[in-house]
């Protein structure tokens, strides 16, 4: 499931399991945690096992139950995009738990505030959380009658954007996404412009005490519809849409002394990920798969195309990429990594690969292939 499919596939849960996240889940969600604290400045952190915030009946009671999990969203006090930040990079995070398979709910005030503000350091603000947490096998419960339902919009996409008579595909795509966008009372309070130069203007319609956060959340489902560009922060900031690529690659897998591995390769630029490259004219996607295979590692290999996953990405400033990966086994060839572009590679159980891999869309590839080749070697 990619981001642009967990749009679609999420709503704001309220009741949740007592169940402890996995040791797994949290080092994915880590990982894009610390990529977006990174990016941008914050300190959103993932506080798990501590159900006091949403304990309290005075708090929280008949709106949120089962919480033990739950995402802090802070950062420095003196950023004037905290807010909006907090809401386009902690939707990114949810949007992450929802490809996993965990529910998410955006809590503006039903939660003791003094009790999360222990979490944060000095000079730092707390913008809002997140609870966050294992969905129940049966939702149908009367907390839930609301919740359940696929989230729709209270606006149409003639109150959301402006422009649209002559709007290309993915302005409209980008709106469809922000129709699915969650605001605090559902009030979406802002407006998308489409500009004769093809650039989008977002603004607030309305002052309301989250509108930037609910900005920020509107901004990334418009980018994540409209498959790339980039938004400049603030109230009446500017999309420009980016140009698209493709790779294609493969995660490559053997057995060795009765258990599967992988091979991953360390990139020139540091991080671990699979063996990829761009679509040359005239090459199908699994003829650039098998090229680049032999180009960065030296091994032939089968490409099973049953298998296909994709990865979304920002290589570069203006440009998106979508790199399709499917699955692969060697057939020969001399191993060694490519120098021009690799400085590494190496063979790896599954639970070695998925600590090494630096990206968790990269580790949510690796739970697909290890998902699907347990399942057949289950079947045979």
């Amino acid at each position: 499931m990619t981001l642009s499919d967990a749009i679609t596939a999420r709503t704001s849960l309220r009741s949740y399991l007592r169940v402890p996240i996995s040791a797994e889940q949290r080092l994915e969600l880590g990982k894009t945690i610390d990529q977006s604290n990174q990016r941008a400045g914050l300190h959103i952190q993932l506080i798990c096992d501590q159900p006091e915030p949403f304990a309290s009946l005075t708090k929280s009671y008949g709106m949120l139950t089962g919480v033990t999990n739950y995402l802090v969203f802070a950062g420095p006090e003196t950023d004037p995009d905290l807010d909006e930040k907090c809401g386009y990079y902690g939707e990114r995070i949810i949007l992450t738990a929802t490809t996993m398979g965990l529910g998410t709910c955006w809590v503006g005030g039903t939660y003791d505030r003094d009790f999360c503000l222990r979490h944060l350091e000095p000079g730092e603000r707390l913008v809002c959380v997140a609870a966050i947490g294992h969905v129940p096998a049966e939702r149908g419960g009367r907390e839930n009658l609301i919740h359940n339902a696929p989230h729709r919009s209270i606006k149409t996409a003639a109150e959301l954007a402006s422009g649209l008579s002559h709007a290309p595909a993915w302005f409209m795509a980008g709106i469809a996404a922000v129709q699915r966008a969650p605001s605090a009372r559902n009030r979406q309070a802002y407006r998308f412009v489409k500009k004769r130069d093809n650039s989008v203007v977002a603004h607030l319609t309305e002052e309301t005490p989250f509108g930037l956060v609910d900005l920020g959340i509107a901004k990334l489902h418009f980018e994540l519809g409209a498959h790339g560009g980039a938004w400049t922060w603030g109230d009446g900031g500017v999309f420009h849409k980016a140009a698209e690529e493709k790779s294609c690659g493969a995660v490559i897998w053997r057995m060795s002394e009765g258990r599967r591995e992988y091979l991953l390769a360390r990139h020139n630029g540091g991080h671990w990920s699979f063996p990829k490259g761009h679509v040359e004219s005239g090459e199908s996607e699994a003829d650039t798969a098998a090229r680049e295979i032999r180009e960065e590692t030296g091994l032939t290999a089968r490409v099973d195309t049953s298998f296909r996953q994709m990865v979304t990405y920002y290589p570069k400033s203006g440009v998106v990429k979508d790199v399709i990966f499917f699955l692969a086994s060697p057939t020969g060839g001399t191993e060694h990594a490519q120098e021009e572009e690799i400085a590494q590679i190496g063979w790896f159980s599954f639970q070695e690969a998925r600590s090494l891999v630096t990206f968790a869309t990269d580790e949510e590839v690796l739970l697909a292939a290890e998902s699907c080749l347990a399942q057949r070697a289950a079947e045979t």
